[in-house]
């Protein structure tokens, strides 16, 4: 039952214990949750980090607790371990064979994607590994991937563990878009910016191209003209027969940062104002920060992100897992921030590079924009832009040159 409480508090939390960063950033989010502190020295015992005893009672009630259980005792007692790995065997060995069976048992075994979506993972994993292409695609015309069973934060943790094995396929995923699924629950939840010019960028093309579904077509012409943005060509501005009551938060905030990199546009402040001002009685207003905010970053818009802290301030996040990577964001926003009032952020850099939450397909920017950091606060200038220049040029983005690492703060 260790392994299926370890998964669960994976799934919780969003990432997986690897290391000592994860356990401090895993004991920070358990005490919030439960009000106990537990630390981060036994969670690396318990994730085989480091050695030690076998957990406590009090450890595994604690990690039952965070996972939504009374107890340990109660956390077991849900989880019927011989029958599931019955099932297990029964799906691993027929999925290449006869996909059809394999997904029609999960279905019958298994409620909610809570009970079956790391058996999923798993078994799209290895699919990609062999780049079983014909079996992926019986997975993502499944019924189990209908978007309406799942929630939004279940959607994102299916997203960003599928998306990096993706990527590693030798074939186009392009062939997966006519599936019924997989658009909506890989393509629009692991967003690859560092592919705009490769796989994901074409697929988006694409998509922009034949889709019907007006929050597709929205999501693509948005990812589209974020590349122009980082290939330095023209942006323009994205419509849409859509209100800001049909379109997810995270989403709409995508639409609203597309003024932001709009070259010389005079209106960024007053678009700005009138953004906060349209969200301010929304539920959950923080999701609507998320996309604008990045913008704000990717485009160095310091005057941009002051306002917003000056205007949301008391924005808080709750507790599905999705909106600590906003926390995470904020964060890096405020390093930036002390930075350009001429402070030192060593402690900040820390936190960023080993304790932050940053989502899988943000990585490789987020990495970038700490090497900025850190050529602004080292007087070690040469060796941070040799760093910098070392992370960038696998991206091929023309926005990241030189320039824009030294002349972050100057425009």
């Amino acid at each position: 039952m260790l392994y299926q409480l370890k998964n669960k508090v994976s799934k919780k939390c969003g990432f997986y214990i690897r290391n000592r960063g994860d356990s401090v950033r895993l004991s920070r989010l358990i005490f919030v949750e439960t009000n106990i502190d537990l630390s981060y020295n036994t969670l690396r015992r318990f994730y085989g980090i480091v050695r030690g005893t076998s957990p406590s009672k009090s450890t595994l009630d604690t990690l039952s607790k965070y996972v939504g259980y009374k107890n340990y005792i109660e956390f077991c007692a849900a989880y019927p371990q011989k029958k599931n790995w019955d099932i297990y065997q029964k799906v691993f060995n027929s999925i290449v064979v006869d996909p059809d069976f394999a997904l029609r048992l999960i279905e019958i075994e298994f409620q909610n994607p809570e009970e079956y979506i790391e058996l999923l993972i798993t078994i799209i994993g290895g699919l990609t590994v062999t780049n079983n292409l014909d079996s992926l695609k019986n997975v993502f015309n499944s019924p189990l991937l209908d978007t309406r069973r799942f929630s939004y934060s279940e959607l994102l943790y299916f997203g960003n563990c599928i998306g990096p094995m993706l990527k590693q396929m030798k074939t186009d995923i392009g062939q997966l878009q006519k599936t019924k699924f997989f658009s909506s629950t890989i393509y629009s939840s692991f967003v690859d910016i560092s592919s705009l010019n490769g796989n994901y960028g074409n697929y988006t093309e694409e998509l922009n191209k034949t889709t019907s579904n007006k929050e597709h077509l929205l999501f693509s012409s948005c990812i589209l003209e974020l590349r122009n943005y980082l290939n330095k060509k023209n942006v323009k501005p994205v419509k849409t027969s859509l209100t800001i009551k049909n379109i997810h938060p995270i989403l709409y905030g995508r639409l609203m940062s597309i003024d932001v990199l709009i070259h010389n546009n005079p209106q960024k402040v007053k678009h700005t104002q009138k953004y906060l001002s349209r969200i301010a009685h929304r539920k959950n207003k923080i999701d609507y920060l998320y996309e604008f905010l990045f913008s704000c970053i990717l485009a160095k818009e310091i005057d941009l992100m002051k306002f917003i802290v000056q205007t949301t301030a008391h924005y808080k996040i709750s507790k599905p897992y999705y909106q600590e990577y906003h926390y995470s964001l904020f964060e890096l926003r405020d390093a930036i921030l002390k930075v350009d009032s001429g402070k030192n952020i060593n402690k900040e850099l820390v936190n960023l590079k080993e304790n932050t939450l940053f989502r899988n397909s943000h990585r490789d920017f987020v990495d970038i924009f700490i090497s900025v950091l850190d050529y602004h606060n080292s007087k070690q200038k040469k060796t941070k832009l040799k760093a910098y220049m070392k992370l960038v040029q696998p991206l091929n983005y023309p926005l990241f040159d030189e320039e824009y690492c030294i002349n972050y703060f100057d425009d």
